[in-house]
């Protein structure tokens, strides 16, 4: 049996796939493990590039952009290992963290998965969350106001310093029996959002740890390079990647049920026309024409319809395959 099926998610970025199985090959040397890439609907012919440099490497088709959390379940059915790694293809190992993370599996059988922490190619750490209290960064409230939402929602206290709420599936190890006991991944996930929804399911089969000593490199934008221009123009008001916040308020209506997810909405439909009357009082106190440089305020107001438009959905949790269409 092998000991590590490592799954790598390939939409069309091929040269990122081999950066990442080269730096595989050179840092894992105790563990027996196969490469199962699963693609998205390349373009190329990006299985005949990888497979020409690594010909041990398996390739599974999905023949449509099927997103993060369809194809990597579909690696793990046909996986024959022991351990079931996910691994982003704009990854890269400088250590022996897959020999680390088995071991420390091995060594630890109340823990159903086991994660890395991420950083940056100059090997500075990459800020991430690892608890559910990221849900705060939600809500558009006023500083004053910060602290009572940090009451509401507390961060939960372990006595395990490295035990967490939900692991980063840019590297997440997990057990095969975690896969074959959940089903995986919730394939109404697009992209975004899956694998802390999973993380809250897989904690009731054991603890879920990021290891100290275990560390990859992730690209900051290597997978989707648009995000960075994107992320240039971000404010207070319009932080929100449309796909990943759509991912997320599904995850709060799965996880936090219909009154959570109700709430949320109802602030955002608060903030549109607040967001318009401070625009207008700000222009008129500058002696200009209320309705000038409201861009922000539409593009803020487009999001939220955007939202809007999956309400019932999420909130009568209809099945669906939450997918923005560009």
């Amino acid at each position: 049996m092998v000991t590590v099926s490592i799954i790598i998610v390939n939409y069309r970025t091929p040269e990122l796939i081999v950066e990442c199985i080269k730096t595989i090959k050179q840092f894992t040397t105790k563990v027996d493990y196969e490469i199962i890439v699963v693609d998205n609907a390349s373009k190329a012919d990006d299985e005949g590039y990888i497979k020409s440099l690594f010909p041990a490497t398996r390739w599974l088709s999905m023949n449509y952009n099927a997103g993060f959390a369809r194809a990597n379940n579909a690696g793990m059915r046909i996986a024959n290992g022991k351990y079931l790694l996910l691994l982003n293809s704009d990854t890269k190992l400088y250590e022996d963290v897959i020999d680390r993370c088995v071991a420390r599996l091995e060594a630890r059988p109340d823990v159903i998965a086991g994660g890395a922490y991420q950083v940056y190619p100059d090997l500075t750490p990459r800020t991430f969350y690892h608890t559910f209290t990221f849900r705060r960064d939600f809500w558009i409230v006023p500083p004053k106001f910060r602290n009572i939402l940090n009451s509401l929602i507390q961060q939960k206290k372990y006595q395990d310093p490295e035990q967490v709420d939900y692991i980063a599936a840019a590297f997440l190890m997990v057990r095969k029996e975690g896969f074959e006991k959940t089903g995986g991944l919730d394939e109404e996930f697009f992209l975004y959002g899956e694998d802390t929804e999973w993380g809250y399911r897989l904690s009731k089969l054991g603890k879920l740890l990021v290891f100290k000593d275990c560390n990859i490199i992730h690209e900051e934008w290597g997978s989707k390079p648009e995000r960075y221009e994107e992320a240039q123009n971000y404010t207070y008001f319009n932080r929100f990647d449309q796909q990943i916040q759509l991912s997320n308020l599904v995850w709060i209506r799965k996880q936090y049920g219909a009154f959570h997810f109700f709430m949320l909405m109802l602030h955002y439909w608060f903030w549109v026309p607040t967001f318009y009357m401070m625009k207008f009082v700000s222009n008129l106190l500058e002696k200009k024409s209320p309705f000038v440089q409201l861009e922000n305020q539409k593009k803020f107001a487009q999001t939220i319809a955007t939202f809007s438009n999956y309400f019932w959905k999420i909130l009568l949790k209809k099945a669906t395959f939450y997918k923005l269409s560009k």
